[in-house]
């Protein structure tokens, strides 16, 4: 199924499951939006074709511009966790819009998941450096998770946020 949505002030924007056939896409824009961070072009198309990782690409015309990637994990007996292991949008796309469709697309998902899982919140990583990221974050309602959660491969301070689904 495809769904559609305005971009603001751009042209319409479909999101659709990923699959195989996305595998290509997927490496190419993790190795030119994650590059810094580590090596996400060779980590994320093993993702796309994992179990429980619910991937979405962002297409127009057909033609992909960027996608999400949703795991679901238990973190306490009966409860579970909504992921957002990866949102990227292609360099030649940023600043319209197409990343907080993409996060809006995820957080309904993690949403929709709730029939069939106990889930209580979505959680995300996203590096202390990406400023842009973490502005989007914060006003689709995700907040600053406490506690020290490392490093990028990169040397970037990795910080976890959630929000309440």
């Amino acid at each position: 199924m495809k769904e559609t949505s305005t971009l603001p002030g751009g042209p319409r924007a479909k999101i659709r499951r990923g699959g195989a056939t996305d595998v290509e896409f997927i490496r190419s824009v993790a190795e030119r939006v994650f590059s810094h961070f580590g090596d996400y072009g060779r980590i994320l198309p093993g993702w796309l074709l994992h179990e429980g990782v619910l991937t979405h690409l962002a297409e127009l015309d057909d033609r992909p511009l960027g996608y999400t990637m949703l795991g679901f994990y238990p973190v306490t007996r009966g409860e579970y966790v909504a992921d957002l292991l990866a949102i990227a949008v292609a360099p030649a796309h940023q600043g319209a819009g197409l990343g907080r469709q993409l996060l809006e697309h995820a957080i309904a998902q993690a949403r929709a998941a709730r029939r069939r899982l106990p889930i209580r919140e979505m959680r995300l990583s996203v590096a202390d450096s990406n400023a842009r990221a973490r502005r989007l974050f914060v006003q689709l309602g995700f907040r600053l998770m406490q506690g020290d959660h490392g490093l990028y491969d990169g040397g970037q301070i990795a910080l976890h946020m959630s929000r309440k689904l």
